[in-house]
């Protein structure tokens, strides 16, 4: 039973976590703020932060699944600084205000149960008899 687990949960449950915490930077990261175009701090967003592509999905085990934000700007990580509010090179408003969207990625899974569904519809994809 571990590996069509491992398969559901690096397939299956690994896009739709992605998805979530994509959304959840959409809703925590880029819509609460803008860069001022004007501003002698402004900035180019690449919305990389945002990106599966800056999503790894990691299986620790053949039973535990781990999706980390991997977002960095050479020895930088963007994630970490985006989360946390600390460590920017320059001060404008949201410097040193935390826009968590790890944890409101894990609250959307909490609430929905998508990672579950997820979950159910590959083991059923791979003709795993659930109830």
């Amino acid at each position: 039973m571990k590996q069509p687990i491992a398969k559901a949960l690096s397939d299956d449950v690994a896009k739709t976590v992605k998805s979530v915490m994509k959304d959840k930077v959409k809703e925590e990261v880029y819509d609460v703020y803008t860069p001022d175009p004007n501003s002698a701090y402004s900035y180019k967003r690449t919305g990389l932060l945002g990106s599966e592509e800056s999503m790894k999905s990691e299986l620790i085990n053949d039973t535990t699944l781990v999706i980390e934000n991997i977002r960095s700007d050479g020895d930088r990580n963007v994630a970490e600084v985006v989360e946390s509010g600390q460590n920017y090179n320059y001060s404008f408003e949201y410097a040193g205000v935390p826009r968590p969207f790890t944890e409101a990625t894990r609250e959307d899974l909490r609430n929905t149960g998508a990672h579950k569904a997820a979950m159910y519809k590959g083991l059923k994809r791979q003709n795993i008899k659930l109830k």
